[in-house]
This record gives structure tokens, C-alpha cells and sequence, in this order.
């Protein structure tokens, strides 16, 4: 059975085409799917989704059709997963942790370990840091049965890029009958990290400053960290909110022409908003657990609010396995659910 996906559905980005790889390769079912990111203002493949195609095929031995740069239309027939040591190059500063996101979930369902290092962007505008992979979502997705970690072996920024990552990934045994995140508990420790690359430290003075002035954050817990081996400028807030039950974390990119103190300012606000709002869940990691809670088939989560993004990557996820997404208005703000039939990989 081939299922057949339009990229223009929901949100229309990239996301659309990364669930479709990662699922299809664990179920072995081969998908069609035309005006890839239909609804950006370049559709199309570009270079970092050209290179989550290359990767997801390498790994599950998948034939191609329009595997191409700037192609809108791709076809894509998986055959057996294999564990390895790969190796990815994305070649410009693309998001190293969106080619990750498309391989993790494939990899768990090899036979035995096995690594994914890749180079470009960590520390992108529009993607999650490797900062948010390490310290929020791997420990995430642990509660779901899955167990990864993450080296970041040097940072990349746009427009330079020249990062590394490196994932280490052991195959998921038997999974929990059900998982549920709905207490965050309380606030253990919280610390902001700026990062500052072949830019004037008055930058990161100006964020730390920003930061302070609240009132929230101790001069001990926030650390400027001047990195050496980026081989561009760049700068990042980074903050990092662990609670007894989950790990947030918050990020800001600078780029050019953005003030210091609103890139300071915009970390800060998400998350004394998210803090407040007493929910376990923030809307970035909601995105990325949706895939490991349909292939759990049984769990629930709390959030703020569920985004069009992962409305979108609920609908694709029903194409390729048998579950059900739910999503309630509660008094703190979203409950999320997922219910369907056990999962078991066409591998095994």
C-alpha cells in the first residue's frame, strides 16, 4: 500500500515530509508525496530536506524517485533498516537536529546500536538546538522507552554553519503499556546559558544584563560561554528550566540586525510564560513527542496550547499508524491524547 500525502496539508512546511520518512521506514509502508512544502515561499526540496531524504533512504535502503534539489515531488519505497555508524554532511548551515529528528525514530527499530554524526547548523532561527535535543527532549523520550543521547562536538550558526552532532542510538526494547506526563513537579534548578562566537562580548553583557533585570535568575546561574570552535560569528540565550518530572528548554537566535536585548528578552518571556502556565508540556517539545507517544499507542501529555505545526504532524502520523490524536481544552491549557492499536515494527 502506498499512501499518498499533498505537502501542502495543515502548517505546509517541512515537517510534513520528515514524519513521512521516519514513519515510513518503520512500517515499511512506501509514500507519494507531492507540492513538498507547498505552503513556503521557496517550495520544494532544498539542501537540509534533500539530505533527511538521503539519510532516511541510506538506512532503510529506500528507492527514490525525486530525490532532488528543489523537487516537489518525492516517491519513496523503504525496505530493511540497518544499524551502522552513518555519517551526514548537510553542506551549508542547515539544521543537523532536523536531518536527526528524521533518523532518530528509524534507528530505534535496528537491530543494535548505532551512531549518526552530522555536520551543519546547531543553532538555527527556525529549528530545535542541540541544546534542546540534549537537555529536554532525549531525557523525554527515555520515559518513552527510547534511549539516545547527543554529543555536540562544535556548534554551526547561520550562515556559516560547520557544526558537528553526534547521536548515539540504542535499538527500543519492549515499550510502556502506557505513558503520561501531566505533573511537571516543581522547579529543581534553572540556569540560562548565552552563547557568544567571534562577536563582541558586549553582546553577551547586554543579554546577561537583560536577564537580571527581571529579578528571576541569580548572577550565578547565568553563564556567558564564548565558543571557539565555530567557524562563524553567532549568538544564543539559552534557557533551561528542570523540573522533577521534565526539562524545558528556551531558546532566542541573534541575527543580524536583532537587538541583543530582544533576543535576550524573547528567551526570557517564553519561558516565565510557560512557567507560569503550570503545564509539564511547552509547544516545541509537544512537536517532537508526537511521534514517540503513536508508536507507545497509549499515552498523554498537558501543554499550553498545541500549535498548527503539530495539528499538522498529528494528521500524517494517522496515515501511517493506527492510532487516534485527541486534544481537550482543560482550565491550564491543552490536554493531548493518544489511542490506537499496539505498534509492532514490520522489523522485528
Amino acid at each position: 500500500m502506498t499512501i499518498h500525502i499533498d505537502g501542502r496539508i495543515g502548517e505546509g512546511g517541512g515537517q510534513v515530509l520528515r514524519t513521512s520518512l521516519s514513519l515510513s521506514a518503520i512500517t515499511g509502508k512506501a509514500f507519494v508525496i507531492e507540492h513538498i512544502r507547498g505552503k513556503r515561499k521557496k517550495p520544494g526540496l532544498k539542501r537540509q530536506h534533500l539530505v533527511s531524504v538521503e539519510a532516511a533512504a541510506s538506512i532503510c535502503g529506500a528507492d527514490c524517485k525525486g530525490d532532488s534539489l528543489n523537487s516537489q515531488r518525492l516517491v519513496f519505497n523503504p525496505s530493511k533498516i540497518r544499524a551502522g555508524n552513518y555519517s551526514f554532511d548537510i553542506g551549508s548551515a542547515g539544521s543537523c537536529c532536523l536531518v536527526l529528528q528524521t533518523v532518530l525514530p528509524i534507528l530505534f527499530y535496528a537491530d543494535s546500536s548505532s551512531t549518526v554524526t552530522i555536520q551543519g547548523g546547531t543553532h538555527n532561527p527556525m529549528a530545535p538546538t542541540a541544546d534542546f535535543l540534549a537537555k529536554s527532549f532525549l531525557p523525554a523520550i527515555y520515559r518513552f522507552g527510547f534511549n539516545a543521547s547527543l554529543n555536540l562536538m562544535s556548534y554551526g550558526f547561520y550562515p556559516a554553519g560547520g557544526g558537528k552532532i553526534k547521536a548515539e542510538i540504542r535499538p527500543a526494547g519492549d515499550l510502556p503499556k502506557k505513558v503520561e506526563l501531566i505533573e511537571r513537579g516543581p522547579l529543581l534548578k534553572k540556569r540560562a546559558r548565552i552563547l557568544l562566537s567571534k562577536l563582541p562580548q558586549h553582546i553577551a553583557e547586554r543579554e546577561k544584563k537583560i536577564l537580571l533585570k527581571q529579578g528571576w535568575f541569580e548572577t550565578d546561574e547565568v553563564e556567558i560561554v564564548n565558543i571557539t570552535n565555530s567557524p562563524g560569528p553567532g549568538n544564543a540565550v539559552i534557557i533551561i528550566l528542570e523540573y522533577e518530572n521534565v526539562t524545558c528548554v528556551f531558546q532566542s537566535i541573534g541575527e543580524k540586525g536583532k537587538r541583543a536585548e530582544k533576543v535576550s528578552a524573547e528567551a526570557y518571556n517564553a519561558a516565565a510564560y510557560h512557567h507560569k502556565s503550570m503545564v509539564p508540556v511547552e509547544n516545541f517539545l509537544t512537536d517532537q513527542l508526537l511521534i514517540y507517544l503513536a508508536l507507545v499507542s497509549n499515552g498523554t501529555f498537558l501543554t499550553s496550547k498545541v500549535s498548527l505545526h503539530s495539528h499538522t504532524n498529528m494528521k500524517i502520523i494517522e496515515k501511517f499508524l493506527p492510532v487516534k490524536f485527541v486534544v481537550k481544552e482543560i482550565a491550564s491549557g491543552q490536554k493531548l491524547n493518544c489511542t490506537g492499536k499496539i505498534f509492532r515494527s514490520v522489523h522485528s
